[in-house]
């Protein structure tokens, strides 16, 4: 007890003087080391080399060589958009690094060079996108796996932070699918492109509890388009595209043959100048109605004579939502001649451009018109009390098979300049035809340019 008690004074003593000490101590702590390159760990190959040692799709190539890669994060798993996997890129191009954590933007973030010990790892694809992991065997079969994450120290050394990191401009048309592509994995920035118009009322991915990937179509002003494909798990799949018209920076993917961005955030889409198109509609902010009228904000749906409406409806995935009308259901085309029109809300022509109209338009069976009409002097009420110029006559199809999509038009606008105008459809079909003769029309992706 007495050793207890002596013990006790002493580091009383000692923290007493300590107590006195320190107030007068101005003792500087210095700021740990910025983080630098590695020293005396020299790439051997560039990313570009290590890819071409994989030129097979679906194919595992285990590195059993001395191979180091250096690049710089250009995009991580901060928003949520990407999920256990990093993308680097050096001067040759970029690569998906598979890494089984989470957080990695806490270690590896944008603007971080990293260096690659590649000895070991396996290089593959995943449908034909160049992926660094590790070999594994899954359910018997080998496959590419994340590296794990007590073994990524073993293989990635951090290097120096805030490295710039510049999306590389491109166009559409020097973008392939090729696994050769030197564009695929990197960052890239698309100019003079905006969402597609129903795409501008959705959100970027699923908000239901099943949070499924979701893909948004982007295209610039002569139509080219490519997509944007967004997890759910993004803390940004709420938010809804931006209306106008810009530049968009994303990492370059692809999924087989379909090109793909991956978005890192939104900060990354500047979309925020005036659209291509004076006036558009493509249809897809809207559900499929079934043999239900289409109600669209600003669009009069409007049966003049009989009992057909204008619906939407859907196809196919690539063709999205569109505008049908047909009078096979008709209750009434026995003894009543149907005519239906769908009139646009005001557009008013702007001057200092030369607008030009365009539709598209599948149809089948013969018995039917459809015609496109413009007004000036629309006021809301029944068609017959305006003023109808006919622009065009849509062909009728035939009982075979429903047309492509063809494009109608350019109708040339400019003698409607500085005017508001109306754009119409009329579908008229003769009473007593036969149901089974009866023609249906889609209309679909109307435009009027600049």
């Amino acid at each position: 007890m007495k050793n207890k008690i002596l013990l006790f004074a002493s580091i009383v003593a000692v923290a007493s003087t300590a107590a006195i000490v320190l107030p007068s101590c101005k003792k500087k702590f210095d700021t740990p080391p910025a983080a630098a390159d590695p020293v005396g760990l020299t790439p051997t190959h560039t990313i570009k080399q290590l890819k071409a040692m994989h030129t097979v799709a679906g194919q595992l190539d285990v590195i059993t060589t001395d191979v180091i890669i250096a690049g710089t994060v250009v995009a991580d798993d901060k928003s949520g958009n990407l999920y256990k996997e990093i993308y680097i890129q050096d001067a040759t191009g970029g690569l998906a690094i598979e890494l089984d954590a989470t957080g990695l933007y806490t270690t590896y973030p944008v603007g971080r060079k990293i260096f690659i010990n590649c000895k070991g790892l396996c290089i593959s694809d995943y449908h034909r996108l160049h992926q660094l992991g590790i070999k594994a065997t899954i359910s018997g079969s080998p496959t590419s796996a994340a590296i794990p994450s007590d073994l990524i120290k073993n293989y990635i050394t951090g290097g120096s932070l805030n490295n710039p990191v510049v999306p590389k401009v491109v166009t559409t048309a020097s973008l392939t699918t090729a696994m050769t592509d030197d564009n695929l994995g990197t960052l890239i920035q698309l100019n003079n492109f905006e969402f597609a118009k129903g795409d501008t009322s959705s959100t970027y991915s699923d908000t239901s509890a099943y949070k499924q990937s979701k893909n948004l179509t982007t295209r610039d002003c002569s139509g080219n388009s490519i997509i944007i494909r967004t997890s759910g798990y993004a803390n940004f799949a709420a938010a809804k595209p931006a209306k106008g018209n810009g530049s968009i920076a994303a990492i370059y993917t692809t999924y087989d043959a379909t090109p793909q961005l991956i978005l890192r955030d939104t900060t990354d889409v500047k979309f925020t100048g005036a659209r291509c198109n004076l006036f558009e509609e493509d249809f897809n902010a809207y559900p499929v109605t079934g043999t239900a009228p289409l109600v669209i904000p600003g669009w009069k749906n409007i049966m003049e004579t009989g009992d057909v409406p204008y619906t939407i409806a859907f196809f196919s995935t690539a063709q999205g939502d569109f505008a049908k009308v047909s009078a096979f259901s008709s209750a009434v085309m026995p003894t009543t001649n149907i005519s239906s029109w769908l009139i646009s809300p005001d557009i008013t022509l702007p001057t200092g451009v030369n607008p030009m109209y365009t539709f598209t338009c599948s149809r089948r069976y013969p018995v039917a018109t459809l015609k496109a009409y413009v007004s000036t002097n629309y006021t809301g009420g029944a068609p017959s009390s305006a003023t109808w110029v006919l622009l065009g006559t849509v062909p009728n199809g035939t009982a075979t098979a429903f047309t492509p999509f063809d494009l109608f038009g350019p109708y040339n606008l400019t003698a409607y300049i500085g005017q508001k105008i109306n754009l119409a459809f009329r579908y008229e079909a003769p009473a007593g035809s036969a149901a089974s003769n009866v023609a249906t029309y889609e209309i679909d992706d109307i435009k009027i340019s600049k």
